[in-house]
């Protein structure tokens, strides 16, 4: 069966933006969601994490940011349960455009040893272009690095 796409108008009203792939059943793909009191735009990925989802994640963190900013953000993958990308996907979002502007500070928390070497990777490789750029452990140590007073999230507008 096709994985078929799921779109924000067919969500019920008052549901986190999100883009979702329904493929047998199981729902994979990310969340956006915001804080406003700290500004920060967090970006959680969903179970099955793979080179699409990426490229997809990707798009609409950087189309949220073109037109609200400035914000730092934080990068979620503490919920992955499959960890299906390539090096190679890796490295050519690394020599694409930033999503955040230099000086917006963000974050990737990855709790999975796989998802933090490539998180690193990524940051390696796209230093030059995002030195704001960083990899924590846990969500309260990404909200420390961001100095983020009682985190409020909820769906992004």
């Amino acid at each position: 069966m096709a994985p078929s796409h799921v779109s924000q108008s067919e969500l019920p009203f008052g549901w986190r933006l999100s883009t979702l792939t329904v493929c047998g059943g199981l729902a994979m793909g990310y969340v956006l969601d915001f804080d406003a009191r700290n500004n920060i735009i967090r970006l959680t990925i969903k179970d099955r994490f793979t080179d699409e989802v990426m490229s997809n994640a990707y798009r609409a963190i950087t189309a949220y940011v073109a037109f609200h900013p400035p914000c730092r953000g934080i990068v979620n993958f503490s919920d992955v349960t499959e960890f299906e990308v390539s090096t190679d996907a890796v490295q050519k979002l690394a020599e694409r455009s930033p999503a955040f502007p230099i000086g917006s500070v963000r974050i990737f928390v990855c709790s999975r040893t796989v998802i933090y070497g490539m998180a690193r990777m990524f940051q390696i490789l796209g230093g030059p272009t995002r030195p704001d750029l960083q990899v924590a452990h846990t969500l309260d140590e990404a909200y420390d690095l961001l100095k983020a007073e009682a985190p409020d999230f909820g769906p992004v507008s």
